[in-house]
């Protein structure tokens, strides 16, 4: 009888067990997938957009800081103005000794930075940069918004002449590329509405592209 009521208690037990693992193995796949959302959902903003009409999407690689905001995106409205989402490799790990800072750029290879609009448009007025650098989901749409255009044409006395016309082109001709049709288009109207009033624009490839299709209209 004691033996009955003994293996009676030991399978209770070996169930009990079993039925706890399950459960907590449960809860524990809930938590991490819900986890797993919340981070994806971290990774677009809530309300700010790229240049392609869509939510933005943040910038941050790795842990160092990328002059992003807290949340890893290129969000500055103000000040020297961090809206180009830029990844550095071994070709442009100078980038910032090249708009006349010190050598600190060397340690972001291989990671994203938040480029500041005028650093961004000395770079590429110097004939810098691989061609294909953009993070371009990862660069707001205010960046092509007429009131940064002194943004882009300084950069802490470095700056050259017509610099906001390469940053800009560079801009729309590496992220044009990279886009959908839908997206396409949204970045077009975007650098048509900054630029068609701008003669310094007027006779480079990447305007006379964009407006060649409208002028037959």
């Amino acid at each position: 009888m004691h033996k009955v009521v003994f293996l009676l208690l030991v399978i209770l037990f070996v169930f009990n067990c079993y039925a706890s693992n399950i459960k907590e193995g449960f809860t524990e796949f809930n938590i991490d997938e819900f986890e797993q959302v919340d981070t994806i959902k971290k990774d677009k903003h809530p309300s700010l957009l790229n240049i392609y009409g869509e939510p933005l999407h943040a910038c941050k690689t790795g842990s160092s800081p990328g002059s992003w905001d807290s949340e890893g995106y290129c969000s500055e409205m103000g000040g020297g103005v961090h809206q180009i989402c830029f990844n550095v490799t071994d070709e442009t790990k100078n980038f910032s000794k090249d708009t006349g800072q010190s050598d600190w750029s060397i340690k972001r290879i291989g990671n994203n930075h938040c480029m500041c609009l005028g650093a961004f448009a000395l770079h590429t007025a110097k004939g810098k940069g691989t061609g294909d650098d953009l993070e371009c989901e990862s660069i707001m749409e205010h960046s092509l918004d007429e009131r940064y255009v002194g943004k882009w044409n300084t950069w802490n006395g470095n700056e050259l002449p017509d610099q906001l016309v390469h940053g800009v082109n560079q801009l729309m001709e590496q992220c044009y590329k990279k886009g959908n049709a839908k997206q396409k288009q949204n970045i077009k109207d975007l650098y048509l509405n900054l630029t068609n009033d701008r003669k310094e624009f007027h006779m480079t490839d990447v305007h006379k592209q964009h407006t060649y299709d409208l002028s037959r209209l």
